[in-house]
């Protein structure tokens, strides 16, 4: 388990909005997509369904997501290609759709899943009554 995921795992045991803001804001993730062989279009990062939840699988490094890219060729098309994409922490915040939760370092010992509800919580952390971002 790394260090940013035992960090996240406690924050989020603890329901810590700010500490789980702060962890995801202040650190790089890397998501996993296919594309055809040879062709530069993805089709969109790696998404889980977990009893009924939609799930971005986000990995706290490049390791954890080679790990689980190499475990899991057999359900990947030989035809394509699985590349890590590094999105910083804060974009991460910025653009994960209100209605998925995240699926930390899945398929490892350590996967965690943030569900819906707290990411809302976690997204909506540093903005103000009137919706503006406040300063950090």
């Amino acid at each position: 388990m790394s260090n940013l995921n035992e960090l996240i795992h406690q924050a989020v045991a603890e329901r810590n909005i700010s500490e789980i803001h702060s962890l995801i804001k202040n650190n790089e993730f890397i998501l996993l997509s296919t594309a055809p062989d040879g062709e530069e279009e993805h089709e969109g990062a790696f998404i889980a369904e977990i009893d009924g939840m939609e799930a971005l699988m986000v990995f706290t490094s490049n390791e954890v997501a080679k790990q689980f890219v190499d475990e899991s060729n057999d359900s990947v098309s030989p035809e394509e290609e699985i590349d890590g994409i590094i999105i910083e922490g804060e974009a991460l915040l910025d653009y994960l759709p209100e209605q998925y939760a995240i699926l930390l370092d899945a398929e490892c010992d350590s996967a965690l899943i943030i569900e819906t509800e707290l990411m809302l919580q976690v997204k909506n952390f540093s903005q103000d009554k009137d919706g503006n971002d406040e300063e950090e």
